[in-house]
């Protein structure tokens, strides 16, 4: 089990401290936005009337939690600078996204992204979505809160299933509190914490601790890294973020639709950036620590090789990644299952929903420990199935419409071979599974009631 990270009483009180007043300002932030959760509208888009310093943070938060963060920097230990695309792929997606659907999105004033797919493919595919997030957004709420553990675990000693159980048990409270409002103000918050953190590390460890000359390469691709990895992390992990229920719950709160394209835009910036930064942290592990006795490399340096100070900021910013990526899968995990499931219009229900996800995210979190193996399993048959139908769906001229059937049946053809990519450990099979599931809702295009009768008058 690693140690604590600190090696004195001092430390300690003052890292305990630190922690106290973290968790009490994220509890402050929900209560004060208690007031704005008078129906679900409020509760799950924040009444969609959001500014967009608020989306863009949102989005960056969202999306760069613990498995980003902490992960990115292991595999630039393992496979060097290939690492970058893990996160650059989300940057990719995210300008993708405002080029093509934000205002669509945000025009549709829908609450949930089921509800999005209800509207242009019928209530049997809205389930069928549905159920799939579910099932994917349970797995990346449990690699959250393993993420989180590893943190807690680092910062005190805690064992992982101790650990696991506060980190859960602390994010649904706060979360269940405040609903979207909150979940978007302690976003800004804490992704400013952890920009803070990484940009300060990053700019200690290059300038009090420069690598030796030449020992940092910027390979496209390696022995463990090649042209296949390169386009499944582009493609699948990338249409990940493109069409994701967490960003559309970010696109769908902005106040304007040219605010939800500008969002997109601005956070796939920032991604870029943030992409770079982060890898260059884990390549700097590669080449100067070459020993990391049992530690990830995240963790070793900020145990290590920072100042006590600087190790705690990085701490609690992961600690900050990690919280407002899970805030956000509980409450879209939760919207969905109240509003999209059961057909419910009830704040109290969205709230029983957050309790539940989050328990079965924490009884699976108890048993695993591989985060990015966690997100990657779970990606592959959302990616696969969802996102190339429903971007043909969003896509089509308002004469036009994919059949139902054929919708359901090419979401849950490309679902099937992204799932048994994950099984087979296969990255070829979820592209073949986006392929399929394309084709199948191309070839289920058909002319809509109305343009056929217009036709037919004319």
């Amino acid at each position: 089990m690693p140690r604590p990270i600190s090696g004195s009483g001092e430390v300690d009180m003052w890292t305990d401290i630190v922690l106290i007043v973290y968790a009490a300002i994220l509890l402050g932030i929900a209560f004060l936005s208690l007031k704005y959760n008078t129906n679900l509208e409020n509760f799950l888009v924040a009444g969609h009337k959001q500014r967009k310093i608020l989306v863009v943070a949102s989005m960056l938060a969202s999306t760069i939690g613990g498995g980003i963060t902490i992960g990115t920097v292991a595999n630039a230990y393992r496979i060097g600078f290939p690492a970058f695309w893990f996160v650059a792929a989300g940057g990719i997606a995210h300008f993708l996204q405002g080029a093509l659907l934000s205002e669509r999105v945000r025009a549709s004033e829908a609450l949930t992204l089921p509800d999005l797919a209800n509207r242009h493919l019928g209530p049997a595919v809205r389930m069928e979505i549905s159920l799939i997030i579910l099932v994917t957004w349970i797995g990346i709420s449990a690699a959250q809160f393993v993420a989180a553990a590893r943190v807690i675990t680092t910062l005190t000693g805690m064992p992982h299933a101790g650990a696991v159980l506060s980190a859960a048990a602390f994010i649904v409270v706060y979360t269940l509190i405040g609903g979207q409002k909150s979940v978007l103000r302690t976003d800004l918050f804490q992704f400013g914490i952890l920009a803070g953190a990484v940009v300060l590390v990053l700019a200690y460890l290059f300038l009090a601790k420069p690598p030796a000359p030449g020992s940092i390469r910027i390979d496209l691709f390696t022995k463990s890294f090649g042209p296949l990895d390169l386009v499944y992390y582009v493609v699948v992990m990338g249409g990940s973020y493109f069409i994701c229920p967490m960003m559309f719950s970010r696109i769908l709160s902005a106040d304007s639709p040219a605010n939800a394209r500008k969002s997109s835009f601005l956070s796939g910036t920032g991604m870029l950036f943030f992409a770079f930064a982060i890898t260059f942290v884990g390549l700097w592990a590669r080449s100067s620590l070459p020993d990391l006795g049992g530690l990830d490399p995240l963790n070793a340096i900020a145990k290590n090789q920072v100042p006590s100070a600087l190790g705690i900021v990085l701490i609690v910013g992961l600690l900050a990644a990690i919280l407002s990526t899970a805030d956000t899968v509980l409450i879209t995990a939760a919207g969905i299952l109240e509003h999209d499931v059961f057909k419910g219009t009830r704040v109290a229900g969205v709230r029983m929903w957050t309790v539940a996800v989050g328990a079965v995210g924490a009884f699976i979190a108890l048993f695993q420990t591989d985060v990015i193996a966690m997100l990657m399993k779970t990606y592959n048959g959302y990616t696969a199935g969802l996102v190339p139908a429903l971007f043909v769906a969003l896509m089509l001229p308002t004469d036009r419409r994919i059949r139902p059937l054929w919708g359901f049946a090419a979401i849950a053809g490309g679902y099937a071979l992204g799932f048994a990519g994950s099984i087979t450990g296969s990255k070829l099979l979820p592209l073949v599974g986006m392929a399929v599931s394309a084709g199948i809702a191309l070839a289920g295009i058909r002319r809509t009631a109305d343009a056929t009768n217009a036709t037919a008058g004319r």
